[in-house]
């Protein structure tokens, strides 16, 4: 075996992009479990922390736990391997792992893994980013779920006031915003007002052109969806859901 084999990481990620683009689940699974497996046939380990990094991720949004968590332990093993604990790439492996915990109900853990990736961008400078503000978005989730909701807050301020600076990122706010209604109505559930200028808000960022129309945009919608409805505005919801469609079916 060539020791200094690799698979073509451009590749791979362009066919998963591809396979979210139409939003074709199955089709992505079989991309990931390919890679997966001529990463490990190739002894690349470089790569298969990337391959294992997006497996996480389709896995959590698939609601495998077992699958998710399984690929999570090892890729944050190969972080410590490989020797990236202080990288901006492990960071982004830590924010991975620490979003699935805490989709499973892990927060605590988590939130430990958050300062780990803080720790990484605060020693690269890296701060005023898409990648910190998406850290901060995911450690609010994490902190909204334990109850914190005044750090939570915080936290959502925060990414959402990098994002605005950083521009392109109008869906990531929307979501943020969407996540801030929730918190609003949690801590108070009469707080009908504040509640609704967050979602007026949100709404005119999803429908922003400042975004490229494409896989994750539709990604964005869905996510946004449930909680529109949640929130009696229907119609919204049926409307996010409907262009998310749109988008899909343009890339098949």
């Amino acid at each position: 075996m060539d020791n200094d084999a690799k698979i073509n990481i451009a590749r791979f990620i362009e066919r998963l992009d591809g396979c979210f683009n139409k939003n074709d689940m199955k089709a992505a699974r079989e991309c990931i479990e390919y890679w997966e497996a001529e990463a490990r046939r190739l002894g690349d380990d470089s790569g298969l922390l990337t391959v294992l990094n997006e497996a996480v991720g389709f896995y959590r949004r698939s609601r495998k736990k077992s699958k998710a968590l399984r690929a999570m332990e090892e890729s944050l093993s190969l972080v410590e391997k490989l020797g990236l604990t202080q990288s901006l790439t492990g960071a982004t492996i830590y924010i991975n792992a620490a979003t699935t915990l805490s989709f499973f109900s892990r927060e605590e853990e988590g939130l430990r893994l958050y300062d780990k990736a803080a720790v990484c961008y605060l020693g690269n400078n890296m701060t005023e980013t898409y990648e910190y503000a998406a850290l901060l978005n995911n450690k609010a989730a994490a902190l909204h779920g334990l109850k914190r909701y005044d750090e939570a807050e915080e936290n959502w301020k925060d990414a959402i006031g990098i994002l605005k600076k950083v521009g392109f990122h109008d869906g990531e706010i929307a979501i943020s915003l969407v996540m801030l209604a929730h918190l609003t109505f949690d801590r108070d559930n009469t707080a009908y007002s504040q509640v609704e200028a967050l979602l007026d808000e949100a709404w005119e960022y999803l429908n922003s052109d400042n975004q490229a129309k494409d896989g994750n945009y539709a990604y964005v919608l869905r996510k946004c969806a449930p909680s529109f409805a949640y929130f009696q505005r229907p119609m919204e919801a049926q409307a996010l859901r409907d262009v998310a469609r749109e988008v899909n079916e343009g890339y098949r």
